[in-house]
């Protein structure tokens, strides 16, 4: 039997570091020759890549069963007989199931790294239309409904599931969607932009110049860090389309999430493995797995540079804020018993909201599952002690959807939520819906058309 047989996250790494070294990054082959043994020793002993030379990344699976990274490693890496000690780098205490060589990444190439991950994933910046077309000019009048994407994704994340989405009669109810959004609206833009080399005021900025002088009401459908990107736009650069916009949010971190949490990011990566490795099972959403995988590989090869970054090691999580499109959507605000302070960007732009503007609606969900696969989930959930406590894996202090915490999907402000029935769909705790398959539920469809009224 083959070692892909045995566990499908071997082949997904495989396919992701191809899919890397395609892109350019000096990974597998291209990273150079593998790195001598007592190379690797004295890297694993000074706690730090060095740029000279390859080093190892290799995909482990701890006695949890969850798969995780460790670096300088390598093939002749065996599992420890002896339990973790809190605090040390843990190279040696889970079962290695693929590595690749990667080259580390020299300070001053951070910025060229994070901009071929965007790249990789989506190499569309700009406004396009259903078709895919570039878009020069937003209509000067009328109606225009705006689609924006979120981390790790692009409209055709969002496209594709609403084409294929079906209720429980068969119907295609999001292509039904899409077709009297055509009719209802003068254009239907979609907005694709990067989301790891900057923040997500820098994209509204562009948002701002490309609907400069458009006197059109303006509709917007969002996911994720989409959300952010819309807040930006409409809250602190073109606050005049804001009072006739509006704007469903679906599973968006308002007030940021505790996935990017500053001092979280090596559990970040941690979870979204995982997360892409149960993708890779689903049908309909395995599509997606690939993609991902490969932006986290890259961004574990990245962190891992020259900081020792997979060790266990709360300090050198601080590195967050080598990816600004992740440090821009750190948690801020209330969270539980806490209130969760450092995101001042976030900060600012709750400042002054005690109640949302009229036409914000929301899409939200709490994941819950028992089902093989998808178990790994408890693991990164967890009381509020347990949030604060650096030798756990908890990124989630209460509900959440894998990827964004349930109470920051309606909260604008330490005030301002969006509570009215009419204006939020709320699918409660349920073992179905998760971060990426939103636009997959009938309901969700049936909602979008409901708030936007078309």
């Amino acid at each position: 039997m083959s070692p892909s047989a045995v566990d499908p996250a071997v082949a997904l790494f495989d396919a992701a570091t191809r899919g890397l070294e395609s892109d350019g990054f000096e990974v597998g082959r291209k990273a150079g020759p593998a790195p001598r043994v007592s190379d690797a020793r004295r890297r694993r002993m000074s706690g730090g890549a060095s740029s000279d030379g390859a080093a190892y990344l290799t995909l482990v699976r701890g006695s949890d069963d969850l798969l995780d990274f460790r670096f300088d490693a390598g093939p002749a890496m065996r599992p420890q007989r002896r339990a973790w000690r809190r605090g040390a780098p843990g190279v040696f205490d889970a079962v290695p199931i693929n590595h690749t060589l990667f080259r580390p990444v020299e300070g001053s190439k951070v910025s060229e790294f994070l901009e071929k991950l965007d790249d990789g994933f989506n190499p569309r910046y700009g406004l396009f239309d259903l078709k895919g077309q570039r878009v020069g000019q937003v209509a000067a009048a009328g109606k225009v409904l705006l689609i924006v994407h979120g981390t790790f994704s692009k409209g055709d994340a969002i496209l594709g599931q609403l084409r294929e989405a079906k209720n429980d009669a068969g119907q295609f109810v999001g292509r039904q969607l899409l077709q009297a959004a055509g009719s209802a609206y003068q254009q239907v833009l979609v907005y694709e932009h990067p989301t790891l080399q900057v923040g997500p005021w820098i994209n509204a900025i562009d948002l701002a110049r490309a609907f400069a002088g458009t006197q059109a009401h303006v509709d917007v459908l969002c996911h994720s860090r989409g959300g952010l990107v819309t807040r930006w736009w409409l809250e602190a650069f073109q606050r005049e389309l804001l009072g006739r916009a509006r704007v469903v949010f679906v599973a968006s971190p308002l007030m940021g999430t505790g996935l990017a949490s500053p001092y979280r990011l090596r559990t970040a990566l941690k979870l979204l493995a995982n997360y892409s490795s149960a993708l890779s099972q689903v049908a309909g959403l395995a599509g997606m797995a690939l993609p991902m995988f490969k932006v986290v590989e890259g961004l574990a090869a990245l962190l891992a540079s020259g900081t020792g970054l997979l060790a266990r090691a709360p300090l050198a999580d601080t590195a967050v804020a080598m990816v600004p499109g992740l440090a821009a959507m750190s948690r801020y605000g209330p969270d539980g018993v806490d209130f969760i302070k450092g995101n001042v960007e976030l900060e600012k732009l709750s400042f002054g909201w005690t109640s949302p503007p009229p036409g914000y609606f929301a899409v939200t969900s709490n994941f819950e599952s028992q089902a093989i696969g998808w178990r790994f989930w408890e693991a990164f959930r967890g009381p509020a002690q347990r949030i604060a406590d650096a030798g756990t894996d908890a990124l989630f202090s209460g509900g959440n959807d894998f990827v964004v915490d349930t109470e920051s999907m309606t909260r604008i402000g330490v005030g301002a939520d969006i509570v009215k029935p009419a204006q939020k769909l709320d699918f409660g705790a349920n073992d179905r819906v998760h971060h990426v398959n939103y636009f997959q539920q009938p309901q969700t469809i049936e909602f979008i058309r409901r708030s936007l009224a078309f």
